[in-house]
């Protein structure tokens, strides 16, 4: 097979989807990879790298490569690239931001996208959680940065004489429980807010070492959020927020506590009292999902005042550390990739994971819960085998 190693498009997305030695071990079996120029010379991985590759311009790729690789959804300038008979791995996140009408532009040129994001193995996403846990830990240290910048204030591990400031982490999954372990390490008392408290301890320890855990008890708050009274729940957060020095939430909308039920946890209003220049990170990069003032952004640097709180939602952070995400990337997607190499029914036909995260095919939306949540027309996919 014909296999292509496309550059990133989408603005400071610095990762790559195929390392050098994946590169020669696909050589090794016969495939044929293409790599377009310089698509991995900021994660380290400089063009002389891909000794076994054919280095070429994106077109060349688009035309003569049958399995696509990125680390993000194509840019709109790529879409007209997209033909039938191609397979498109990477982060689509049709569920999220992306307009409908953009989805329908990507659907209709016949791809057939397979998400990285709900490759499923039970209950974990491999493909989703090793950028989980980097996105936690680089959400805090940003946060801590903008926070020393804007408010010039430290994190109590750097002068235990005063009082340490405060932080709050919403959900504790891979990315909240890993930004936790980042600003306990940096002397901060974090508030954590969770619907099920009994056992964020257990999953904290997926990321914390039980020796800081336990040294950092008194720093550590667990505030539980009743969704049978998420009044009472959304108040009991709120009242935290005038003495709160950070807010990163981790946390998405469930169909359990709907915007009938709570528009907002953290409205405009509960922003504007919190105090200037602390800093709110929206993690999730769902744009006024949870919090009223949260957009995301492409940008890896830029940050927006707002009710004179700064606020930090970059939807790729990843990209930060763009060497070690590619390196934990590519790691957890390469045996999908061997498998697809072999062609695309026989690897979804074989292997359920891959089959649960195909998004579209034969120009139909597979993917039920993104159909749902952009109104747009579901087709199960074993209809189109």
């Amino acid at each position: 097979m014909n296999i292509g190693v496309l550059k990133e498009r989408k603005r400071d997305e610095r990762r790559v989807a195929l390392r050098p030695d994946q590169v020669e071990v696909l050589h090794q079996k016969g495939h044929q990879v293409f790599v377009e120029h310089s698509a991995g010379e900021i994660a380290g991985y400089p063009d002389g790298a891909y000794g076994a590759a054919r280095l070429v311009d994106r077109e060349t790729i688009y035309d003569k490569c049958h399995l696509l690789l990125k680390v993000k959804c194509p840019e709109p300038e790529e879409y007209q690239l997209l033909r039938a008979q191609q397979m498109l791995c990477t982060y689509l996140h049709f569920d999220e931001n992306i307009p409908p009408e953009k989805i329908r532009q990507i659907v209709q040129s016949g791809v057939t996208g397979i998400a990285y994001e709900w490759v499923r193995e039970g209950n974990s996403l491999p493909l989703l959680e090793p950028m989980s846990r980097i996105t936690g830990s680089l959400f805090a240290l940003k946060a801590m940065e903008l926070l020393l910048a804007h408010r010039g204030v430290m994190g109590g591990a750097y002068c235990p004489d005063l009082p340490n400031p405060r932080a709050m982490v919403i959900g504790i999954g891979n990315l909240g429980a890993n930004a936790v372990n980042v600003l306990l390490r940096n002397g901060f008392h974090v508030t954590i807010i969770d619907k099920t408290p009994d056992t964020v301890a257990e999953r904290l320890r997926h990321a914390i070492p039980a020796y800081l855990l336990d040294a950092c008890q008194s720093n550590l708050q667990v505030v539980k959020f009743d969704e049978q009274q998420p009044v009472e729940s959304v108040q009991q957060l709120r009242a935290l927020l005038p003495e709160t020095d950070i807010v990163i939430c981790s946390a998405v909308r469930r169909p359990s506590l709907s915007k009938q039920i709570c528009e907002y946890l953290i409205t405009r209003q509960d922003v504007a009292g919190m105090p200037r220049n602390s800093v709110i990170c929206d993690a999730t990069a769902c744009n006024q999902d949870l919090i009223e003032t949260g957009i995301s952004s492409s940008s890896l640097t830029d940050y927006y005042r707002d009710e004179g709180v700064i606020h930090y939602n970059c939807d790729h952070i990843p990209s930060l550390a763009a060497s070690t995400a590619t390196r934990l990337l590519t790691t957890a997607t390469f045996p999908y990739v061997l498998k697809l190499a072999k062609g695309f029914e026989s690897a979804v036909t074989a292997c359920p994971s891959l089959f649960e995260a195909v998004m579209c095919h034969r120009g139909q939306v597979t993917h039920k819960l993104s159909a749902q949540k952009k109104s747009l027309p579901f087709t199960p996919l074993q209809e189109l085998l």
